[in-house]
């Protein structure tokens, strides 16, 4: 039997309204993000989760913090959660993923081992994490880059094949223990991170 694992993008920043690659940096919620976050508490208030997962980049942790108010569960920060890491890029303008990067830029290989790892963290018994995989769902919260590589890991498929998530918006996966992911099957080509 699998564990439902649903996975969020955090609320609109002012850093997205800006077009600023925000990568790493904390990010900031418009009053707009807010509001997405408080709608998706009231969407996902029924759900018994096991426990939130978060990236520990303020505008993902600001989102958790909004929708755990209805939830009775542990809150986890969690650094591989964390969006690319665009190295000098980080601050500037958008820039499509697939433009050539700085050797200071983290590599779509790299994000998509990140990936990987946070997946096989939750699903191999040796792992931390993996204690809960139980009956319960889990939530997620992440960047929109990060989240769409999670996605093709988890399928198995090249990044460009997965849609960009909007601000706020809610997907979910399967996990069942003793998944394996890996990142044989990704291209760094398409859209834009933020």
């Amino acid at each position: 039997m699998g564990i439902d694992l649903y996975i969020v993008r955090h609320g609109q920043t002012e850093e997205n309204l800006q077009r600023i690659l925000q990568g790493q940096m904390p990010g900031h919620l418009t009053e707009e993000g807010i509001h997405q976050a408080e709608e998706v508490r009231e969407r996902l208030k029924d759900i018994p989760f096991q426990a939130i997962i978060t990236s520990d980049l303020k505008r993902a942790v600001d989102t958790a913090n909004i929708i755990s108010q209805v939830h009775q569960c542990p809150l986890i920060l969690e650094p591989l959660l964390r969006e690319r890491d665009f190295g000098i890029h980080t601050g500037g303008p958008y820039i499509s993923i697939s433009h050539a990067l700085d050797p200071s830029a983290e590599t779509m290989e790299q994000l998509a081992q990140r990936a990987a790892d946070f997946l096989n963290k939750l699903t191999q018994s040796s792992s931390s994490l993996f204690s809960l995989l139980t009956s319960h769902p889990l939530l997620v919260i992440s960047h929109g880059l990060f989240l769409r590589v999670l996605q093709a890991v988890y399928h198995g498929v090249p990044v460009r094949s997965i849609e960009k998530m909007e601000n706020a918006e809610v997907r979910t996966l399967e996990l069942k223990p003793d998944m394996h992911f890996s990142i044989s099957n990704l291209e760094e080509t398409g859209g834009t991170a933020n």
